[in-house]
Formats: C-alpha cells, structure tokens, sequence
C-alpha cells in the first residue's frame, strides 16, 4: 500500500523471511522539486548545474527506455553507438541492481575528459602507495556516448504511487510514461525559453519500449514510441553495424507484437534457418504451464518445484531436488527437459520411470549434427561421463513449466560452418551460428552475427536470450570475445568466466582503503598487543606459497609443559567491516587457484606483502595459545591481538628434512619436533573418536620453467609435515568455534558436515561384499573409519586408497552457517568428529575466516560486533555466497587440472598405463589411473557385452573377459579437441598383466624418492589443504 504526503510517500509491503515468517516493510520516501534533467544549458533547471550530458536538437532524439529494454538488451546498450543520449530512469533500479549499475557505468557528464582524468588520479594513486601503475590495467575504452540517470522516484512531478487494482510492473510502466511526458513537456519549455518552435520538442523525446501494452498505452497518449528493433532498422544507414548485439526474442514472446514477417525475422524470433520443426504449428516441445497453473498444482502437490542440476558431462539429463520428494527426480532427455538449463527453477510433474536402462549409461558431451538431421525431434546420446551417486534411487519427472530462469553468460567457441554455408558467409551479412558452450551442460545456443568470420576459431561469451517452443535450442547474443581457442591464457580466463570468479582489477574505492606499500607497524599499536617477537616462530606451507597466512610456535614452560601458538595473519586489522575492500572480499569469498596461477580475494599488498607471515618482518596476527601438556592435554586456552616476527618460512619437504635430520638439534628442529610428537597424539585421539581418513586423486604438474606447460603429471605427495599443519590448524578452528559460539549463541558462523548419503553408502557395501569385503560397517563417523581401515586386500597396494576415494563420493558437502538457522544437533562435523567447527586460519583466503576473526574479537572485548554479524538475515546470505563461491572454486581447480593433463598429453602424445576399474555401467565402465592421478570413461560397445547390475560386471559375449570394479585395466589416453572441449580420452587396450600391475607400483615408489620441484615457476595450486 502507498500512502503519499506533500514530500514524502510511505511504501508498505509483506516480505517472507527464509524460516517462513512475514514481515511488515515500511519505507518512506522523501520527494524533491530540484532534480535536474541532464540536458546541456537548460534554463528551467537549478542554473548551477551546468555541465549537462545530454542534448536537444532538431536532428537528434532523447531516448528513455522502459524496463523491458534495459533488462533485456543491456549488451546491446552497453555497446552499439547507435543508442546515444539516453535517460535511465531510476525506476529501472527496482527490477535489476547489476543492470542498472553497468548502466549507470556509462552515465558520466563531460565523459571524455572527466574519465581520462580519473584514470589517471587511479594511475598516480597507485605510484603513491608503491605498486606497478603500467601492470595494473586501467580500462581507458573511448566512449563518449550521452547517458544520464534520471531519479524519477524522488521527483515530486514524476513520482506515482501505486494504485489499489494495479500490479507492480503496470505502475512502474505508467512511472516511465509519466516520466517520458515530463521530459516531453520539459524540453518544450527550454525550446520556447531559447526562442524556437515548441511544437516539434514533444515528437524528439522517444521511449523505447518492447512492450505491446506499454508501447500502445504510451501511443495513445500521445508519446513518440518505437520497439528496439524499429529503432536500430531505422538507423541502419547511419549505423551498419547496429544491432549485432541484440537479444532475439522468443517467438511466444513477440508474436503479439510484431505481427509482420518481417519484423519477426529481423526481431530474430522468426524460424531459424538451422532448423525446422515437422509440423511448425506445433513446434518442437511442449507449451509451458502458466504461472497461474504451476502454482495452483503446487499447492495441490500435482507438481513439485527445485532447481535443475544437470549432469556435468551432458544437456540431455538432470536432477531437481523437491521439496515433499524423497531423493531427487531425474529428468532425462530433450522433451522431458522441455527447454529447461541447468540453474533453472522449474515445475516438475512426476512420471513413471521408463525401463530403457538409460540410467545404467555413461552420458556423453556431445549434441547430435543438426545439419545432417534437422528433422530429427529427439537424439539422445548414451556414453561417457559421471553418473550419479552409487545406488541412489531416483524418482523421474518431467518438466512442464520454468518459473524462474537461471541463465548466465557462457563461454565456448561457434560451431565451424561446412563448405557450403562458408560462400554464403560474406562480410557484413547476417549469419546464423551455433555456439558450443565449453560446459557440456549446457545446450548449443542459436547466435545471429555479421561477425562470423571473425568469431571464428575465438573463444566468445554468449548470453541466452530466449527459448520458445519453436526452436530445438536456445537463442543469443555473443557478448564478447576472450581470445584463442587452445591458447593457454585464454583457456583458464574461460575457466574462470565459467565459474563465476571474479576477474576484475580491484577498484580505486578498493585501493583507497589500502595502507602505502612501505607500510609499518607503529609502536602504540604493538603496545595494545601481545609482543611474541622474540619467540621462535615458523611457519610450513606448500613450495612457491606467497599468501603465508599461519605459522607455529612452541614455547618450554618452567613446569615442563609447552605454550603452544597458531598464529594467523590479523586481515581485520586492514580490512574493516562494510568498507569498499571488506565488500569486495565478501563478493569474492575466496582465493581461487588454477595450476598456474590464482586469483586473489584481497589485492596482493595485503595477501603476499603486509598480512603474509614471511620469515623476518614483523606481523600483526591474531593467536591462539594453548598451554600444553607433553601428553598434548591442554590445560589453558588464550586468544590475543599479538604482533610475530617469524624466523622461517619452510616448504613441507623442508621442514621434514628439518626434522628427519638427526645431526640437526637447532631450536628450530626442536621445536618441529616437539610439535610432529604432539601432532601425532591430538590426531591419535580425533581418529579414535571417528575422524575419517578419505582420500581424493589430488593432482600436481611439473611444469616446464619457460613454457610454464606441464612436462609430467603425478599424485600429489603428502608428508608427516603437512598432517603436523593440519592438526594444529583443526585444533585452532574447533577452539575458536566453541568460544564464539559461547559468546554469539545465535549470530556466530561455524562450519557443519552432514552425515553421508546412506543409500549411497548401502551400495558401496553391497561391491565391496562382491569382492570378498564384508565388514564394512557405517552406523557412526567410528565405524565408518574402523571399517576404512580393514579395507585391505594383500594383493592389490591400491585397494584401500580406491575404496576411501569411493567412501569420499558417498559423503556430502560441509558448508558454512549460522548458527540462528540450524538446529544444535546439526552443527555437527561429520568427517572430522568434531562437535564443533569453523574457519579461523586463513583469512588471506577465505572470507568466512574474515567473519570469524571479528567474531573472535568482539568475544574477547577488542573490538565491538560490527553491523554485519548482528543480523541473523544477512549472516545467513553471506554463508549462503561464501558456500556458492567456494564450491564454485573448487570446480574452478579440478578444470584447471583437467585442462593442464589436457595439455600435457597434447604435447606428450598418446600414452599406455595401468588403471584401476571404479564404477561398471551398461556401456562403460569408469577407471582411476594411479600415475597420472586421473580418473576418466573407458567407453565400450554395449552390444558386446552383457551387463549384470547386481554383480556391477560386464561380460564379453564372445570371449571370456569380464570385467569388474577394483580390476585391474591397460588404458591408452590421449588429448581430444572435438567441439572444442578439451578432454582426455581413456580407452581399453586390454587387462593389465601382473607385472604391469607390479611395474607401476614400482615407478611409483621411485617418483615418491625424486625431490624435483613440481611446479617450477607456477604457483597457483600451492594451496593448503581447506581444513
């Protein structure tokens, strides 16, 4: 409800919260009579603005645009020269704040020389605090086209409330209505002031709109108005170009209003050239339910309602989790998926499940040959790629309506045209492309360019625009161009791109909060602290680490107990809460590493310079102190801001040589010592109560000095070193977490695993029982870790590591929460036994770390609980980011992998070695290949053989082959380009032979001898372990 004063409106609304409950909103809005128009020497508004954007001429027209164009065509209008002199009204903020801030980007009176100004205030800034201006890219892209926001809401003339029998979106178009007749009165009122006709100003305001109600509505009122497409067509002559990257409409869409073929086609909804339904009137799928529809039968639970998550390898098969489903429903192919993409939320009807055995298949990345069966209404290919969880049981559904889109903007390459459509392909002529998304998720997408050659061979992002139900697949724009398809770079900023890592320069808003880069620790500020610079202080990370974000240290009490210290850099002295770094950290959540290189959460002066614990400088940390007894019982717990000066930073393999040295009897080595013996000990006892010991094919590069191209690839080698880290890192997390929760009971962030999936877990023990394991028990974390290391077979080195690498997929995701929104016997930590967790070590990198250090000090007196950790709601959607991005960079890493073993046989050519078999399907069967660290499909033609699904087996029907999990398979790899995906094919030579088996194992043994440096110059997967 909208109540309106003389100055002020009063705006009403109920918001349901995440738990269920509503909320009375109350906003006031206070209206002003002196917001200026934007246009260059207008006499009507305030006389002391006057260095307006914006002109008023007889050639030239005032574009307003309605919200349908600004949320749709932002690509269009970031970048086509034809739209210029532009008003963004502010009305266009209610509906999209990421749209309206790129637009807002473009809106900058006296645009040339005030944004080369800026610039350079960026560049002299950045010499001031001692970084490298000339490496630290400023955008300086002319553009001096006229853009001006409007604030419409806050101007007593323009502003509407909204009426009893409106709806939002009909309030906010007559708000643009009413706005463009201000500016068309406005306007006429300067021409008369300025001496010239008055009549013609009206007809050179235009709003642009693609709304058939809101385009009629502004005609019959007298406004100029054209949809985008009339406008960019008339236009043409002056701009050639225009329009290239314009959103196509959906056919459903449009059809009410652009009537005319031709306007359909040039709109891109009419029939794509690339493909043609059977019967057009009937199109390729199903009609959507409407809104209305889905949520009558939602409530009535004929349908239900979850987020579509695709199969990694394939576009054709889904899950969606329901809520009132058990298990998640599968959705499998083209016509049951009816036009749905991964992230979409949809409305799901349940159908029986068919008996095809399709479930039972590899699923593959590729998409049928449109040119060569156009007419075929439904392929679907059945190889290659990762099923789903062992023996979950899923229901099947089908999609009947989207309720919400998930689209974002994609990365891949366009399909290559064949010889004939090549001639037809000349410059500056309208092509029809597919795009082939580089996320084999994701289906081909329709673009329409006058750029196709150019675009060739490019890796591009393109962003759907619309998907009816006439066309096979879904229609775009491309948006931009990254660079070359097999470079390196660009295939890692497409890495990136396709998980949503944010990429962008920090900000000079970001830089200002920075400290000068020769930066000191003042002496008041080491006297608020607890000065441990004159204890010995180390600090054991992986070679190459730069962001030193903990180290340790042991101090001899006279009682013959240890002081025990974890320090962790002190970021929240630098970082303050809700300033422009604190909100860029808290967009980004966490450092991302890729093989060669990694993407910081915090500017490098802080990550590897200030806040890095390198060996000899002074740092501000945050300490943990635990007084400690030689049998590891800790007898007293201390927190303090302290100020650390530490006197080595050691790589693992350093640190154990330290410590393997026994003519070494330094106090350094004493004291590593001292700290492996109570390592041992705090992990003897956190085993003991059901810790679980998982594994995963971690995988390192050596990488070539020069090239930085990976020369050899092999497991990642761990040492007692890294578990001494670890443990004392775990121990600093769980103390943290008890006391924060003590203090913030409902405020604080810590960090849940929630036990396996049981019918996941069921099947692992039905295959282990088939291979002759029968104890295999999982009532509790103890069992499961008791059962883990009975797991042995005498014959086979490999058997217990492949059956904790299958125990690791049957587990499900630790997230972080808060503590308001679960219930207490949740918060549990179910891999490592622990009752209460969090993060506390790394706030170099993670920004849940970040919370906690503010958390750790508002509990301790130091500081006060800042804004942003006393409301439940927003802790709640910062927890939900930080697992989103965090999850996201763990994908990030693993397609690094993939691309760099991608690479590396590439260069090296095909290769033969022994594997282990992990997963038997009907048409393949899935393999772990212990030298290379790698996992991947060995396809195999399902007419050969017979599948037994009880005895997970596949028999050769004419030889007496039978394969079965944990044998033991001679395996060919090698580098495949197809479709621009870069994938590693594995594919059977034969069974391994004992000695095969025997010849790995020993190679093995001896890379473990070989102390060679990995990566060599790269340092980007130098990541500790996310303990």
């Amino acid at each position: 409800m909208d109540v309106d004063t003389e100055d002020k409106r009063i705006d009403t609304f109920l918001r349901k919260t995440r738990r269920g409950k509503i909320r009375k909103i109350v906003r006031e809005i206070y209206l002003r009579d002196d917001i200026w128009c934007g246009v260059f020497g207008c006499p009507v508004c305030d006389a002391t603005h006057n260095t307006g954007v914006l002109t008023f001429s007889e050639d030239e027209s005032l574009l307003l645009l309605d919200t349908n164009v600004v949320l749709h065509q932002i690509d269009f209008l970031m970048e086509d020269a034809c739209i210029d002199n532009v008003v963004i009204l502010s009305t266009v903020r209610h509906r999209n704040l990421q749209t309206y801030a790129r637009l807002r980007s473009l809106c900058k009176a006296d645009q040339q020389d005030r944004y080369r100004e800026s610039v350079q205030k960026i560049k002299d800034r950045k010499r001031d605090r001692g970084h490298d201006a000339d490496a630290m890219q400023v955008d300086t892209k002319d553009d001096s086209r006229r853009f001006y926001v409007f604030c419409n809401e806050f101007f007593s003339a323009t502003n509407v409330s909204r009426k009893a029998d409106e709806t939002v979106n009909d309030r906010n178009d007559r708000a643009i209505r009413v706005a463009a007749h201000w500016y068309a009165r406005h306007p006429a009122s300067v021409q008369e002031l300025l001496g010239h006709d008055a009549s013609t100003a009206s007809k050179r305001v235009l709003l642009l709109t693609n709304d058939a109600r809101n385009k009629a509505r502004a005609a019959a009122e007298g406004l100029a108005t054209m949809t985008i497409y009339e406008y960019v067509d008339m236009l043409k002559h002056k701009f050639p170009n225009a329009g290239e990257k314009l959103a196509q409409l959906s056919r459903e869409d449009a059809e009410d209003e652009l009537r005319d073929e031709d306007e359909l086609d040039e709109a891109g909804v009419a029939p794509s050239r690339l493909e043609t339904p059977k019967e057009p009137s009937k199109g390729f799928f199903p009609p959507h339910m409407k809104e209305s529809q889905i949520r009558d039968k939602i409530r009535l639970k004929e349908l239900y309602q979850g987020v579509l998550r695709m199969n990694r390898t394939t576009c054709f098969e889904g899950y969606v989790a329901c809520k009132g489903v058990e298990g998640d429903v599968r959705i499998h192919g083209r016509q049951d998926l009816n036009r749905a993409v991964d992230g979409d939320v949809v409305a799901v009807q349940l159908i029986a499940a068919d008996d095809t055995g399709e479930d039972d298949k590899f699923l593959d990345d590729t998409q049928e040959d449109e040119a060569a069966e156009a007419d075929r209404m439904e392929v679907e290919p059945a190889a290659g790629g990762q099923a789903a969880a062992l023996g979950a049981e899923r229901k099947t559904g089908r999609v009947v309506g989207v309720i919400k889109r998930g689209w974002r903007e994609y990365c891949g390459s366009l399909r290559p045209l064949d010889d004939f459509r090549k001639v037809g392909s000349s410059a500056m002529v309208t092509t029809e492309r597919y795009f082939i998304p580089a996320d084999p998720r994701i289906p081909y997408i329709i673009i329409k360019t006058r750029h196709s050659h150019q675009l060739d061979n490019k890796r591009i992002v393109v962003a759907i625009d619309s998907w009816d139900r006439f066309s096979r697949y879904p229609r775009g724009h491309w948006v931009s161009i990254l660079g070359d398809t097999g470079d390196k770079a660009t295939e890692s900023a497409v890495i990136l791109k396709e998980h949503g890592v944010i990429t962008r320069d920090f900000s000079e808003a970001v830089l200002k909060c920075l400290p000068p880069a020769d930066f000191q620790i003042t002496e008041e500020e080491i006297a608020r602290r607890l000065d441990l610079r004159n204890i010995l202080v180390c600090s054991i990370d992986p070679p190459g680490c730069k962001d030193i974000d903990d180290a340790l240290s042991v101090e001899h009490l006279p009682n013959g107990n240890y002081r025990i210290g974890v320090h962790i850099a002190d970021v929240t002295h630098y970082v303050k809460p809700d300033t422009a770094i604190d909100k860029e950290a808290a967009e980004r959540c966490t450092t991302v590493y890729l093989v060669e290189k990694r993407t910081d959460m915090l500017p490098g002066l802080l990550t590897t310079d200030l806040c890095s614990l390198v060996g000899g400088r002074q740092r501000l940390a945050f300490s943990v102190l635990w007084e400690m007894t030689p049998k590891a019982e800790v007898k007293k717990t201390e927190f303090h801001k302290s100020v650390i000066k530490s006197s080595a930073a050691l790589a693992y393999a350093e640190a154990q040589a330290i410590i393997d040295d026994p003519n070494d009897k330094s106090q350094l080595a004493i004291n590593l010592r001292i700290l492996l013996d109570l390592a041992r000990q705090i992990r003897g006892r956190r085993m003991a109560k059901g810790a679980l010991e998982l594994a995963s094919p971690e995988v390192k590069f050596e990488l070539d000095s020069e090239t930085a191209d990976p020369t050899d690839v092999a497991m990642y080698q761990l040492r007692e070193t890294n578990k001494l880290v670890e443990e004392f890192m775990l121990f600093a997390n769980s103390t943290v977490a008890t006391f924060i929760l003590e203090k913030f009971p409902l405020y604080s962030v810590l960090r849940r695993h929630p036990p396996p999936k049981e019918d996941a877990l069921k099947a692992l023990k039905k295959l282990l029982a088939s291979n002759g394991f029968t104890e295999f028990k999982y009532g509790s974390s103890k069992e499961l870790a008791e059962s883990l290391d009975r797991a042995v077979k005498g014959d086979d080195a490999y058997f217990n590591k492949l059956v904790r690498i299958l125990t690791t997929r049957c587990m499900n995701q630790a997230v972080y929460f808060c503590t308001s929104e679960v219930d207490r016997q949740e918060f549990f930590h179910y891999g490592l036994a622990a009752d209460l967790y969090t993060h506390f070590t790394s706030p170099i990198r993670r920004y849940a770390d970040v919370l906690v250090h503010r958390l750790l000090a508002a509990g301790l007196n130091i500081e006060g609980l800042p804004d942003q950790l006393s409301h439940k709601d927003r802790i709640s959607d910062q927890c939900d980011v930080i697992n989103v991005k965090h999850r996201n960079a763990q994908w990030a890493g693993r397609a690094s992998v993939d691309l760099h073993t991608y690479i590396y046989f590439k260069k090296k050519g095909p290769s033969t070695a022994d594997s282990v078999v992990v997963r038997v399907r009907r048409n393949g069967v899935q393999v772990s290949i212990p030298r290379f660290g790698i996992e991947g499909v060995v396809l195999l033609k399902e007419a050969d053989y017979t599948f037994d699904e009880d005895k997970q087996t596949l028999s050769h029907k004419s030889s007496a082959t039978t394969i079965s999990v944990f044998d033991h398979l001679l395996v060919s790899i090698r580098a495949d380009d197809t479709d621009f995906r870069n994938r590693t094919v594995i594919e059977m030579v034969r069974k391994s032979s004992p000695s095969e088996i025997l010849s790995y194992e020993a190679a093995e043994a001896s890379r473990q001898q070989v102390e060679k440096e990995m990566f060599g110059n790269a340092q980007g997967m130098a990541e500790k372990p996310a303990v």
